[in-house]
């Protein structure tokens, strides 16, 4: 039996260490980079999450603004000028903040940039926000289903007018000066041949006009017109006059409502709608908006009202009798002045009910192209 040489023996055990330090090297290696793969696959869809949270938190900040629209604020930002906002996100921790930027008088721009809950992802998106206004149909100056009254010094007028010193476009085409669903409910006393009405025509006769006509605007019923309302008033009598805080506009005073008279002033661009919840009196001075009465108005003084006024009872004037500039929606009208040397007015303006209509406005999501990613 041949033996092998101890130089033989001493460079196999050489080769055998070689290879197995060579392969603990290369299953190190092997360890080593599957630590390192999974770490970056971790830190990977760490990262995703927290750009996720970002994107998420970024989105709800700017649906928010859209959901809850502020017509009190959003609806009197001055062009070019914007308003802040900022949130937290419930389910994720993360937060967002941006501004509503008026681009012009009907588009918004809503910038809202996300954080995840730890501030290390950041995302910006926008929005692009036109103001909805409500669909409240002007027909007439004076639109009732019931009986009619016209006397006095009182005129009715569906020539479209301006009020004097507002920013207003082109003329609308004029409109009746009553609307009415039987014509045999008006009676005058020193208005003979309607001579207090002017229009085109003076008198436009709607068998049609029922309550729900009076009272449902577009998609938009009764109850849910209300609902809008930013001032709600009980029954009794109130003198309306804008009112201060400082140099501000005093939104919080329940008969402040506008400033028409002074369009400039700081409550001139403020147009509120307000709800009467009952039988209510006024007094004086002015306002503006949009006025619901579930019930009667009584009107005394020489109250000046700007926009449009539902009444789903009767209005009547007393004394120096009102003045309504855009048109007076009403169960049953009296305007009978012949006791009294009073000059009642109710005169169609197609730029007071649009200023009004717009101040309620709320905001929606342009139909095509209103998202765009910021990053």
């Amino acid at each position: 039996m041949k033996m092998r040489s101890l130089h033989t023996v001493d460079k196999e055990r050489g080769i055998a260490l070689a290879v197995a330090i060579f392969a603990l090297v290369v299953i190190g290696a092997l360890v080593a980079g599957s630590f390192f793969f999974g770490m970056q696959e971790r830190r990977v869809g760490r990262n995703s999450i927290r750009l996720q949270q970002a994107f998420a938190a970024a989105e709800e900040g700017a649906n928010l603004q859209v959901a809850n629209w502020d017509p009190r604020v959003l609806n009197y930002i001055t062009i070019g000028d914007s308003v802040p906002f900022a949130g937290t996100v419930a389910t994720s921790g993360g937060w967002y903040r941006g501004s509503v930027r008026r681009l012009n008088n009907a588009l918004y721009l809503v910038r809202s940039e996300g954080f995840d809950r730890d501030s290390l992802s950041r995302q910006q998106v926008g929005l692009l926000v036109r103001l909805r206004p409500l669909e409240i149909k002007i027909r007439a100056a004076l639109e009732t289903q019931g009986d009619l009254t016209l006397g006095g010094s009182s005129q009715v007028d569906g020539h479209d007018t301006h009020p004097t010193g507002w920013a207003c476009g082109a003329y609308s085409a004029d409109l009746p000066g009553v609307r009415i669903k039987d014509s045999t409910l008006i009676a005058t006393a020193g208005c003979s041949g309607f001579s207090c009405v002017d229009g085109v025509p003076k008198i436009d006769e709607d068998p049609a006009i029922d309550d729900s006509t009076l009272t449902t605007f577009g998609d938009v019923p009764w109850m849910d017109l209300t609902g809008l309302a930013n001032k709600v008033i009980g029954p009794g009598t109130y003198r309306v006059e804008p009112t201060f805080a400082g140099a501000d506009c005093n939104l919080n005073d329940q008969t402040n409502w506008g400033d028409p008279l002074n369009p400039a002033g700081p409550c001139g661009s403020y147009f509120p709608v307000i709800y009467a919840t009952g039988n209510i009196t006024v007094n004086g001075v002015q306002g503006q908006g949009i006025l619901l009465v579930d019930g009667n108005l009584d009107v005394q003084g020489g109250f000046e009202f700007y926009g449009p006024v539902i009444v789903r009872g009767a209005l009547s004037t007393q004394g120096t009798g009102g003045h309504f500039n855009g048109g007076v929606i009403a169960a049953n009208v009296d305007l009978d002045q012949s006791s009294v040397l009073g000059d009642a007015m109710v005169t169609y303006s197609s730029c007071a009910v649009a200023r009004a209509v717009n101040g309620a406005a709320s905001g929606a999501k342009l139909k095509e192209r209103s998202w765009v990613n910021l990053n």
